[in-house]
């Protein structure tokens, strides 16, 4: 083997191909790169790695500089520091530098939880990272797409995510999906060689581009690009379109608007009356700001991301791996729960049942053709080959494959071109209605053909009632292509049938519960297939799925509005192909509803992105893992129920302190407000106002740990903003009651100064306000929940 590349060749950080590299051969490809067919050293791959420039890399982690610099970046936060200093400047630097300090620890403290909640997520993200085959001192290890650089040798197989730009090195049947990039619909095929250099880049065949994905086959490629250097890297406007905001993040959005309307009214009014009673201006301006980061949940940044983080592991203990934290809201909110049928409903054990001639009678002649389709097939791997290979019951040393057609979602077939015996037969295996397409006969055991139209009515009836009794059912069918060695999709036309193959996929053993579990839970699942609609109702009924039958010509058949109505009442969509079931899913959002979508072929990517919250497995191809914000590692929707629950927990958790905060701020500002108009000093010093705020935000670090009463993990939870907005101004108008009760007492009652009712005040807004936590924790009388223990301490 050639010995491994270990330098670039002019000695740059990260050699990269320049030009029209798909114009280079092989040999000045590697050449530009400074790489070998044995692929790059270990220890070259680390040093081009670490020299990668900023927006090449990998991305995945928050320097700390940038999340200490996050936690001050609010500009009520900048104008307040703005204001101190020019108050320490003005004479009064001890005020000013109390402010300072608490300003600091209160960033220092988010810094402090954010950090640690942030790289604890990192953890768990390892576990599903989207890995690719490299190379590496002349050894194929897997390698995180992220680590790949240029001059990495990779191996191609179908479900696997490009890592980025390169040259197609060896290919057998290779097809890449480049709809990502070029808005192709269908895959393109790729082969080693030499393009033009004005050639675009859909007409590059020898090419394959970073986020991209392999559809079927197989191949080797050499990366020459990678970040921005890449096609879709210079595509920036597509880089800087952010994906749709989350519900999650909607509710932030809203509900930080209306803490500014809220701030702003407050505020201003304030300021006013303290000037208009004659204060000193520096002075109310900074009461007026110490106001406003007392009203601003000035932690619910870091408070939010500790909640999520410690869901995210909650979850992961479950089974459940949360890619993208804000994707937990919507986990937890979601009422619609749309999932593929093998593996997840059924047990994902796929058996061979029979093998079976055009007249039903078992036949060895159609069980060795499907055999010779599964076991000479290179294009991807998948339950239905495995089951053949699994049953056997043939001999197929003696033959050799010459070409293949390889399967598709579009033609539902899969055409393997083999030598038998100096024979040249190309044997077809798929759907029966997409093999009954292309094909013109039927052939009977002893080899004698028929036309297939009037044995067509017989083969339908079988193929129903073999299909209502619960039997996923394919049609094998061959053609003689006499000296031919090559082939074809033009090659699939006046086939030969020759019998059909059943196989046998029984629902899991508890899968009938957990649907209803998840119906209990205000969630409805719902079953998207390309099997028939037959198979499809069968398993239903078996698992408890009621509702329509909806397929994908009726899909077809009805517009965008139509659709959206339709999908409600339907809980099976059969015959469906993948863009039809992205449009499924876009119908189910059009309608209201909070849409999950679990899948892990390749076919699902669509589908995972269109969905509120995209779902995958573990065991998915790249292209499914990559496209999902949710990854379980078991299969199953009793893993997908316990996160669930988690999620709504975390929400749960997550709006304790949003009401909580918000309501205890919104009565302390309005206490102050009525406060700095009725006495003749300012009821709190702007240093006071900070330190409760920053006081009253330390337990409330320990929020995501409190315990949630039952009855808010039973349905789907969003945000309410109308709810907040009312929880705040009620019990804050309560709270200002107990506030104004308290300035009575110290004022009338012990006819306390200036700096004794400041001292009185702050004491009691301290205490006040860390009992409400306790109280409003909970929709339920406040002794008849129990708060976790590091809550209480």
């Amino acid at each position: 083997m050639t010995k491994a590349a270990t330098s670039p060749p002019s000695g740059r950080g990260q050699p990269s191909a320049a030009g029209a590299f798909w114009a280079l051969t092989v040999a000045q490809a590697f050449a530009s790169v400074g790489s070998s067919p044995a692929g790059l050293a270990t220890a070259e791959a680390a040093r081009r790695l670490a020299a990668i420039a900023p927006g090449q890399g990998t991305g995945r982690r928050t320097s700390e500089l940038a999340l200490l610099a996050r936690q001050f970046m609010s500009p009520i936060i900048l104008i307040l520091v703005v204001a101190t200093l020019l108050s320490g400047a003005l004479g009064d630097p001890t005020d000013a530098a109390i402010i300072l300090a608490i300003v600091a620890l209160s960033g220092l403290l988010g810094y402090w939880q954010e950090r640690g909640a942030t790289r604890a997520v990192e953890a768990l993200l390892a576990v599903v990272e989207v890995q690719a085959d490299a190379l590496r001192d002349g050894k194929e290890i897997e390698v995180s797409i992220h680590d790949i650089v240029p001059g990495d040798v990779v191996r191609l197989k179908a479900g696997d995510v490009l890592p980025g730009d390169g040259l197609v090195l060896e290919a057998d049947a290779l097809l890449v999906d480049e709809s990502a990039l070029t808005g192709e619909a269908f895959p393109a095929d790729k082969a080693a060689g030499v393009v033009a250099a004005d050639a675009p880049p859909e007409k590059r065949s020898n090419t394959v581009f970073l986020g991209t994905h392999v559809a079927s086959g197989s191949g080797t490629a050499l990366i020459l690009r990678t970040g921005a250097d890449t096609e879709f890297g210079r595509i920036s406007a597509r880089l800087r379109q952010r994906p749709a905001p989350t519900g999650f993040e909607r509710g932030m959005t809203e509900f930080g608007y209306l803490l500014l309307r809220v701030m702003v009214v407050l505020v201003v009014a304030i300021f006013i009356a303290n000037v208009l009673l004659a204060r000193p201006l520096l002075d109310s301006a900074l009461f007026a700001l110490a106001l406003a980061v007392g009203l601003t949940p000035q932690l619910l940044p870091a408070i939010v991301t500790i909640s999520l983080s410690a869901g995210a592991r909650l979850m992961a203990a479950r089974k459940v791996i949360v890619k993208r934290l804000d994707a937990i809201e919507d986990f937890g909110a979601m009422t619609i729960l749309c999932t593929d049928k093998t593996g997840t409903l059924t047990a994902g054990l796929i058996e061979l049942h029979d093998a079976m001639a055009i007249d039903g009678s078992p036949s060895d002649v159609v069980r060795r053709l499907a055999l010779l389709n599964a076991t000479l097939q290179v294009g991807f791997s998948n339950p239905i080959d495995a089951a053949l290979v699994t049953a056997g019951g043939a001999d197929t040393t003696a033959v050799s494959r010459l070409a293949e057609i390889p399967y598709d979602f579009v033609r539902r077939r899969l055409s393997v071109l083999v030598d038998d015996g100096g024979h040249h037969v190309l044997i077809t295996k798929g759907a029966l209605a997409d093999v009954l397409a292309v094909s013109s006969a039927v052939q009977a055991e002893d080899g004698t053909t028929s036309p297939l139209d009037p044995a067509r009515p017989a083969i339908q009836a079988r193929f129903e009632a073999l299909s209502a009794a619960g039997f996923r059912v394919l049609g094998v069918a061959v053609r003689d292509l006499g000296t031919a060695t090559t082939a074809t999709a033009a090659d699939e036309a006046g086939l030969a049938l020759v019998g059909l193959l059943t196989f046998l996929d029984p629902p899991k053993a508890d899968v009938a519960q957990t649907v209803a579990d998840l119906a209990a839970s205000g969630i409805s699942v719902r079953m998207i297939t390309g099997d028939n609609r037959l198979v499809a109702a069968h398993v239903a009924t078996l698992v408890g799925l009621g509702g329509g039958v909806l397929t994908g010509a009726d899909v077809d058949a009805i517009g965008d509005e139509a659709l959206a109505d339709k999908v409600v009442d339907a809980s099976v969509f059969a015959e469906i192909q993948p863009l039809q079931k992205e449009r499924i899913i876009r119908a189910f959002r059009a309608a209201g509803r909070v849409v999950g979508y679990l899948g892990d072929g390749i076919n699902d990517a669509p589908a995972l992105h269109a969905a509120d919250v995209g779902i995958s497995v573990d065991t998915a191809v790249d292209v499914a893992k990559q496209s999902a914000a949710i990854v379980l590692l078991d299969k199953s929707l009793r893993v997908l129920l316990d996160g669930v629950h988690e999620g709504r927990r975390t929400f749960a958790n997550t709006m304790k302190y949003v009401r909580v905060n918000t309501s205890a701020s919104f009565g302390n500002v309005l206490s102050m407000a009525i406060a700095s108009v009725v006495l003749p000093f300012l009821p709190l010093l702007p240093a006071q106002i900070l330190l409760i705020n920053f006081l009253t935000d330390l337990p409330a670090t320990t929020i995501a740990t409190d315990s949630v009463d039952p009855e808010q993990l039973a349905t789907p939870r969003a945000w309410n903003l109308d709810f907040v907005r009312d929880f705040m101004i009620v019990f804050g108008l309560i709270s200002s009651v107990f506030d104004v009760l308290t300035f009575i007492t110290l004022r009338l009652g012990f006819g306390t100064g200036e700096s004794l009712f400041q001292s009185g005040w702050f004491v009691e807004s301290v205490a006040t306000e860390l009992a409400v936590l306790f109280v409003l924790r909970t929709r339920r009388p406040f002794f008849r929940s129990g708060p976790s223990r590091l809550l209480v301490l």
